[in-house]
C-alpha cells in the first residue's frame, strides 16, 4: 500500500509545485510514515541527516565470486559508516589489513577488491576464490589470540562471540597499537539489546586506551547484531 500511495502522493505533490521532477540530494526530502492504515506521520530531512538510500536500503549487488553473504555486511558498512572522503582516504591500494574469523572469506574479498592485503585469520578453511584474489594470505590461528608483528592499517572482524569479548578484545588492538581503524561487528542477544550495545560501546571506549571515533548502526545486511566503525580521534 505504501508503494502504491507515494505513486499518486508523487504527481499530486509536483502538480502543486512542491516537489522537484528529479530527486535533487540538496534539497529537503518529505519522509511520510504510516503507523497504520489510517494514521500517518509527515517528516523533512536535510542531506546530512538521512540515509542516501530510499527507505534506508542500500542498492548493492552480491558479486557471485564473494565467498559468503556476508560480504555485503562489510561492503554496507563501509558505504554506511565512512563518509566518501574517509574511503577516498582509507581505502587504499597497498593497505594491509587483518580479518580476524574470517572463514570462509567474504569480509578479506571485500578488502582485497580495494587493492588490501589482507592476513586472513581463522583455523577454518578459506574459500578458492577469496585466495585467488591474491592479495589473502590465510593464517590458521585463533582470531582471540593472534597479533600482528607490525601496526595495520586496519582490522575487521566477524566472530560470532559474546558481544562483551568482542568489545575487550577489539579495544586491546587500539590499545596495543596494532591497528589504525576497524570495523566489527558485536552479537546481541535476544532481549536488552540497547542495554548490551551501550554497555559493550563504553566498554570498547574505556578499554581503548584512547579518544576514540566510534559510529554504530544496525545494517540493513546485518541480523542481531550491530556493525561497529571505529579509530582514534585525530
Amino acid at each position: 500500500m505504501a508503494k502504491a500511495f507515494g505513486n499518486a502522493l508523487r504527481p499530486a505533490l509536483r502538480k502543486r509545485g512542491m516537489l522537484t521532477d528529479k530527486p535533487n540530494p540538496k534539497l529537503p526530502v518529505l519522509h511520510v510514515v504510516f503507523i497504520s492504515n489510517n494514521h500517518l506521520l509527515l517528516a523533512s530531512s536535510t542531506e546530512n541527516d538521512r540515509s542516501p538510500w530510499p527507505m534506508g536500503i542500500p542498492r548493492l549487488k552480491q558479486d557471485s565470486r564473494a565467498p559468503s553473504r556476508s560480504a555485503m555486511k562489510l561492503d554496507e558498512a563501509l558505504h554506511s559508516l565512512m563518509t566518501p572522503a574517509e574511503r577516498m582516504e582509507l581505502l587504499a591500494q597497498g593497505m594491509q589489513a587483518a580479518d580476524l574469523g574470517a572463514a570462509p572469506g567474504g569480509w578479506s574479498w571485500v578488502l582485497a577488491k580495494q587493492g588490501i592485503q589482507v592476513s586472513a585469520i581463522d583455523n577454518g578453511p578459506i574459500s578458492a576464490d577469496a585466495l585467488a584474489t591474491g592479495l589473502i594470505e590465510h593464517i590458521r590461528a585463533d582470531g582471540f589470540h593472534w597479533q600482528p608483528p607490525r601496526t595495520l592499517d586496519w582490522m575487521v572482524c566477524d566472530m560470532v562471540e559474546t558481544p562483551s569479548k568482542v568489545a575487550r578484545r577489539m579495544a586491546q588492538w587500539f590499545a596495543e597499537g596494532w591497528c589504525r581503524q576497524a570495523i566489527f561487528n558485536l552479537k546481541l542477544p535476544m532481549k536488552k539489546r540497547w542495554e548490551e550495545t551501550a554497555l559493550c560501546l563504553a566498554l570498547f571506549e574505556k578499554h581503548s586506551g584512547k579518544p576514540m571515533l566510534i559510529r554504530a548502526k544496525q545494517l540493513y545486511h546485518d541480523r542481531e547484531e550491530i556493525t561497529v566503525f571505529a579509530r582514534p580521534l585525530r
